[in-house]
């Protein structure tokens, strides 16, 4: 990482191809997009630690669209999360509006991306969990060099959020720029971000959605983070709930909470986000049954 006093080499494409033309000309090059992040991470808060070369999408215009359809909703990569809010309770889906109000403050909120907050490799995004709850789909674009030509092409493909945080995500040089959100039929919906006591980094990030028709749980998705080692989900749990009366029967609350604490065996020595997971579960749980 070059001195703080050194002014990196910037660009401002206006296009996605001339963005990745440019990130593919220039040695270590790195895609800009709101900054926060770059920004907290930095060794000493008064400066921030850029690369050599950036690439500033705030330009791009086709990366801040935002569109809904019979499908669902398509939020461009640079989409800041104040605007996401801005789109309004009725037209986004259940738990994000919450989700996005836990997202510090409004300031930040206004620089922050869309995009650049699931890229984060060194965290998980406070959103990431919900997202994925929401069978959120990314799609990226990258050069790619085809047989016959002599210059690489702009290719593009899709991937689930859950593949974006694995070895098959982003990789160098590929661009985020769609995120799409499919319409779902949930009746329910919660985000929630519970600071641990006696820890101010420590977090815990709930997210759970639900569909109840005539008292019947009919579909539950849940996800658990904290915020640092990925998102903890049992997909055989939230199929052996669908279909389940309401209220849950103490037979089935009590092997909902042996799945919960089994889900959360990798936080083993963290007994206090264990038994806020229980509480939650139990108490959402409840709280859809009346």
């Amino acid at each position: 990482m070059p001195s703080k006093h050194t002014a990196p080499r910037t660009y401002f494409p206006r296009t996605i191809a001339e963005a990745l033309d440019i990130h593919a000309s220039q040695q270590g090059a790195v895609f800009w997009a709101g900054g926060t992040h770059l920004a907290q991470s930095s060794h000493n808060r008064r400066y921030i630690d850029l690369p050599r070369v950036v690439v500033s999408l705030g330009r791009v215009e086709e990366l801040a669209r935002a569109s809904r359809s019979e499908e669902g909703l398509e939020l461009g990569s640079m989409m800041s999360l104040d605007r996401l809010d801005s789109i309004g309770r009725n037209a986004l889906p259940l738990g994000l509006p919450e989700a996005l109000a836990h997202l510090g403050s409004r300031p930040l909120r206004c620089r922050a991306t869309i995009g650049g907050h699931i890229a984060m490799r060194d965290r998980m995004g406070d959103l990431t969990g919900l997202l994925q709850l929401l069978d959120t789909q990314i799609e990226t674009r990258y050069l790619k060099l085809r047989r016959g030509r002599r210059k690489p092409a702009i290719s593009s493909r899709k991937l689930s959020l859950s593949q974006l945080n694995g070895p098959e995500g982003l990789q160098d040089g590929e661009l985020i720029v769609r995120l799409s959100i499919p319409h779902g039929d949930w009746t329910h919906g919660f985000a929630l971000k519970i600071p641990v006591t006696g820890n101010g980094r420590r977090q815990l990030n709930f997210y759970a959605l639900a569909r109840v028709d005539k008292n019947v749980l009919n579909q539950w998705r849940m996800a658990l983070s904290d915020g640092q080692s990925g998102i903890l989900r049992d997909r055989d749990l939230e199929v052996a709930m669908a279909g389940k009366p309401l209220p849950l029967s103490k037979r089935d609350m009590d092997a909902l909470e042996g799945s919960v604490e089994h889900l959360t065996r990798v936080w083993e020595n963290r007994p206090c986000e264990r038994e806020i997971a229980q509480r939650l579960t139990r108490g959402i749980l409840t709280d859809i049954s009346t």
